[in-house]
């Protein structure tokens, strides 16, 4: 993984209010967009790759792909159709080349549906569990590598936990006999609540110069969300806010439970190159 090349580009457009993350990693892309980018999408030279996409909104999600067809007119249909209205944003790969044939396609995409309904707790609305079509030993071969060089982007470099928790499911993770405690630097944070902790971390790393401006470069333009945690606005389900402000128009997503709380605490401190020890009292 080390001495693959790593780029990571950032579109926006001229009223800077869309924007498109592109991540590269031969022999995979990855682009990452809100569903208003669409027309924006169109002018990149990525718009016409053939590639597996995952539609995304609350707690639902859609796996497809554009075979025989553009990425861009695939999306196009999608959000053309009054049964796609539940859709925020879009995650979707492919090769760099953007050339992936039928057999690529139809096993990429039934692996990935394979892979959300065994890992995640999300609203499927796939209503088969993707095509079957032969595939080569070879062409097998390098649609896993490509795979899995894809979530070496997701987990390592665009930060997005695509499987993590539901964001529909509020979670009521308060328990008065219970102690949550980090023990880091010398310091020790308590708190009375799971996500009580995850907040009073992230504010002290935003004001501790030795991790200020790691943290800071996690921050995305909008609200955040379960994969992408930190935002600069704040994230709301059915009315009620599912984030907290640890900083001055910061957000930090906190609709987890504790499991999956204590999981995210130990990505960000490994992330930061933090030794951690994490007690869940």
């Amino acid at each position: 993984m080390g001495d693959k090349v790593m780029k990571q580009i950032f579109i926006f457009s001229d009223s800077q209010k869309d924007n498109i993350s592109y991540f590269e990693r031969e022999p995979a892309m990855l682009v990452s967009m809100n569903r208003s980018d669409l027309p924006y999408l169109k002018e990149q030279d990525f718009a016409s790759h053939t590639a597996i996409y995952v539609l995304i909104g609350g707690n639902k999600r859609y796996v497809g792909q554009a075979a025989g067809q553009t990425i861009y007119q695939r999306l196009y249909q999608h959000f053309s159709k009054e049964d796609k209205k539940w859709v925020e944003s879009v995650l979707f790969f492919s090769r760099t080349d953007g050339k992936l044939s039928k057999a690529d396609t139809d096993y990429l995409e039934k692996r990935l549906i394979q892979d959300f309904t065994e890992k995640s707790d999300y609203q499927m609305m796939n209503s088969t569990i993707g095509n079957k079509s032969y595939i080569g030993k070879l062409s097998k071969a390098q649609s896993d590598q490509l795979y899995e060089t894809v979530f070496e982007i997701i987990d390592g470099i665009a930060n997005i936990d695509l499987f993590g928790v539901s964001e529909g499911k509020l979670t009521n993770e308060v328990s008065p006999s219970d102690m949550f405690e980090i023990q880091y630097d010398g310091h020790t944070l308590q708190s009375k609540s799971a996500r009580g902790l995850f907040v009073d971390l992230v504010k002290s790393m935003l004001v501790d110069d030795k991790y200020k401006q790691q943290i800071e470069e996690l921050i995305v333009p909008n609200a955040p969300t379960a994969g992408v945690i930190l935002g600069r606005k704040i994230s709301t389900y059915n009315g009620r806010p599912i984030s907290a402000e640890v900083a001055p128009g910061v957000w930090l997503f906190t609709n987890f439970s504790r499991k999956d709380t204590k999981n995210k605490l130990e990505k960000l401190t490994k992330q930061l190159g933090i030794s951690a020890k994490i007690n869940w009292k």
